[in-house]
């Protein structure tokens, strides 16, 4: 696992809509590319939790900021589907011609919006603690959690008022970061808790969190509005690269029971649940396996 140090690391590109994309960049230079979406309320310095499996397997990963987090501006009226344009555009530019993509949480909409838009380009996709379609989540897990989900597509305003309380405007403190980090992670219990509860692991994950709000909340409130709505494509209907599900049974942020349903819905996959993980642990504790996984 990388340190992040005093500073956040990154580069930028700027895209040929004029728009500034940042990114991290870890692991073996010459290596076979992983683009790595963060999850929600994150950014890219998650990458530096694979910065050590990456270098051990001779991988690249590189992390991107989507838009309005962290290094990344904003777009107007931004989709789902219209990540994937973005995503191609920085390997262009990267000089990369094919390359396998993985989403952690709320970053797997994203890895599956490049598998299927991007073609031959995407050799695999990692989906990884990952949120899954709304028509799933409204059908599939704890039913308190299926009637979130509901809530949040029937009634928008509701949920942007709720959303401007949970990720308000303005820059976070680092130590009330921690300090909400461990309250949460009484809740989630189990492995989680117990990474948490590491000084250097909760300083990685609060400074990950801090850098999501460097700009504003809007584009994280703007995330999570735009996915509890249709997505604008079929997972069933995918006919793209092999797509790798990893789940935790004890993940409580997004439970096991949307995963296997989503997994099923998947005509071309690999599922891997694991006994005792949870929602952060996976990423964590299983980076060298999921990162081998998409080797070509």
């Amino acid at each position: 696992m990388g340190d992040i140090g005093a500073s956040e690391p990154f580069e930028t590109l700027r895209l040929r809509d004029g728009r500034k994309l940042g990114y991290l960049d870890v692991g073996a230079r010459d290596g076979h590319v992983v683009f790595h979406f963060h999850g929600h309320g994150s950014s890219r310095l998650e990458g530096l939790i694979l910065e050590e499996a990456a270098g051990r397997l001779g991988l690249r990963v590189i992390a991107l900021d989507r838009p309005g987090v962290g290094q990344s501006d904003p777009k107007d009226g931004d989709r789902l589907l219209d990540w994937p344009a973005d995503v191609a555009e920085a390997a262009d530019q990267l000089g990369i011609a094919r390359f396998a993509v993985q989403g952690m949480s709320a970053g797997g909409p994203y890895a599956l919006a490049c598998a299927q838009a991007l073609g031959s380009r995407v050799t695999a996709c990692s989906l990884i603690s990952a949120v899954p379609p709304p028509e799933v989540a409204r059908r599939s897990g704890p039913h308190v959690r299926r009637m979130l989900w509901w809530v949040a597509y029937r009634f928008p305003r509701y949920l942007r008022r709720r959303l401007m309380q949970f990720r308000p405007d303005g820059p976070p403190r680092e130590d009330l970061v921690e300090q909400r980090m461990l309250r949460v992670a009484q809740w989630l219990g189990g492995e989680d808790l117990r990474l948490m509860q590491i000084a250097e692991m909760r300083a990685v994950l609060a400074r990950t969190m801090m850098e999501t709000a460097r700009q504003s909340g809007a584009g994280n409130r703007a995330e999570i509005e735009r996915l509890v709505k249709p997505w604008g494509f079929d997972i069933a209907a995918m006919t793209g690269p092999r797509v790798f599900v990893w789940h935790g049974d004890q993940d409580r942020i997004m439970p096991i029971g949307p995963a296997r349903a989503m997994a099923r819905r998947l005509r071309d996959s690999t599922a891997t649940f694991y006994a005792g993980e949870g929602h952060f642990s996976v990423l964590v504790n299983r980076a060298y396996d999921m990162l081998a996984a998409l080797r070509p």
